[in-house]
């Protein structure tokens, strides 16, 4: 065999061996099922950064390498997750600006920021509000299970609280405006890598990260990945504008992802389902406050239902501390506002549920009553 062919064969193995990843192209089902869902973006391959973290037992769970390959980084799997996962958007600012871009890096599926229900913003009804940094990587499936993957730290959306306060598009890496800037900071993302990880190992729902890309300068890239990262906020939003159709096509998605990823026993159908839906919410959102509350963890609850998941978990570890001892005083200082603490988010728990349950009354009903 000549070296030209060995080399050839061998380019072959390892495409094939790291092949899982390709699942990753930015095709996403919310982006069918809710086709108001979402602001979607052309995306670039940045070609630049190194893996500054990556959760080898993960990726074994999630079927993305195979269950022998050592916890060791090679040249390869690095090089498949920089192609993957070292993206930042075309947003509306390069277009407008018409930047240059090098079409041979472009991607040829859209990448999806969701939107979903944010207090931060002043519309409470969702409507500006959602990914603001971040994009939708796509899922994987392995063994029966679906996997949501997602990154953050990949440009400014329009849905980002910076620039939705401009009334104008903003440059990725900007500073002129808060939450403006649609990077991450490496710090950050490497924090919550780790604390994320401490979470599950404690059984506790969380999100987890996949992986961290540094791309220098102190910002990177941090990649989340849980068996589903829908939001109460994703949902709520719909009820919130009155959309009946949205809300019952969202509501839909989440209850039969539950269900095929085996996670909800629902076996009704019709409006009846709804119901068991709400019975699953309210048991899962009891059980992680009482562990929250025993265990000592803060996490950043209240009605709207953005930082946590559907399911009740943690996302979002910018926020989330564990104390060693009950710190019932402490808050998260937010800049222009404070958090709950540890007392109050028994009651924040209670007031999702309770949206829930409108939510549920209003897709049964078709009449949307008052938030009591």
């Amino acid at each position: 065999m000549t070296m030209k062919h060995s080399g050839a064969r061998k380019l072959q193995q390892v495409t094939n061996f790291y092949s899982s990843f390709d699942q990753l192209n930015g095709v996403h089902p919310w982006m069918e099922a809710v086709k108001d869902g979402f602001v979607s973006y052309k995306v670039r391959e940045l070609q630049t950064g190194k893996v500054a973290y990556f959760n080898f037992i993960l990726a074994k769970e999630m079927g993305l390498i195979p269950s022998d390959h050592p916890h060791q980084m090679t040249d390869d799997l690095q090089e498949k997750l920089i192609e993957t996962f070292s993206l930042q958007i075309i947003n509306e600012y390069d277009e407008l600006t018409h930047r240059r871009i090098d079409p041979d890096t472009i991607r040829p599926h859209e990448y999806m920021a969701t939107r979903y229900l944010q207090l931060q913003h002043s519309n409470k009804q969702g409507k500006t509000s959602g990914d603001g940094r971040g994009i939708w990587n796509g899922t994987v499936y392995h063994r029966g299970t679906t996997w949501d993957v997602s990154s953050r730290g990949t440009g400014v959306t329009c849905l980002a609280p910076g620039a939705v306060a401009a009334q104008k598009p903003l440059k990725t890496g900007g500073t002129e405006f808060g939450y403006g800037c649609g990077l991450a900071e490496i710090d950050e993302l490497l924090g919550a890598s780790i604390l994320a990880e401490v979470m599950h190992l404690q059984g506790v729902r969380t999100e987890r990260v996949l992986c961290v890309i540094d791309l220098g300068k102190g910002y990177g890239i941090g990649v989340r990945a849980a068996q589903n990262l829908i939001r109460p906020a994703h949902l709520f939003l719909y009820l919130k504008q009155e959309r009946l159709d949205n809300l019952k096509a969202a509501t839909d998605y989440l209850i039969d992802r539950q269900v095929m990823n085996k996670a909800w026993d629902i076996k009704s159908k019709g409006s009846a389902k709804y119901d068991e839906m709400l019975h699953e919410v309210s048991k899962a959102f009891g059980e992680f406050t009482a562990l929250l509350d025993t265990d000592y963890i803060f996490a950043w609850l209240d009605w709207d239902g953005d930082n946590v998941l559907a399911d009740a978990g943690i996302i979002d570890y910018g926020s989330v501390r564990q104390f060693g001892i009950r710190h019932d005083k402490y808050r998260y200082d937010d800049v222009e506002r404070f958090s709950t603490n540890l007392n109050e988010q028994k009651q924040k728990a209670r007031l999702i549920v309770q949206v829930f349950a409108q939510m549920v009354d209003y897709l049964k009903t078709k009449k949307e009553k008052a938030f009591a």
